[in-house]
């Protein structure tokens, strides 16, 4: 899933908050990151590991603001 943010300083806070839970995290162009969970049983269960931990970092950064791109 790629992820856009609003403020490319928190790119390497996305990564590594994810990285922390055993997700790939690489940061693709100034504001963009690819997230994955390759241990996922299926595609749709990936994303929504992905987005329970999107959430999460939301919370955790109450001022950043990330959406999902379509693929």
């Amino acid at each position: 899933m790629r992820v856009l943010l609003d403020d490319p300083a928190l790119v390497d806070d996305l990564c590594a908050h994810f990285r922390r839970s055993g997700f790939t995290a690489d940061p693709d162009g100034g504001r963009i990151v690819e997230l994955s969970l390759t241990v996922a049983p299926s595609r749709e269960q990936e994303r929504n590991e992905i987005l329970v931990h999107l959430q999460l970092w939301r919370i955790l950064n109450p001022g950043g603001v990330a959406k999902e791109l379509p693929r």
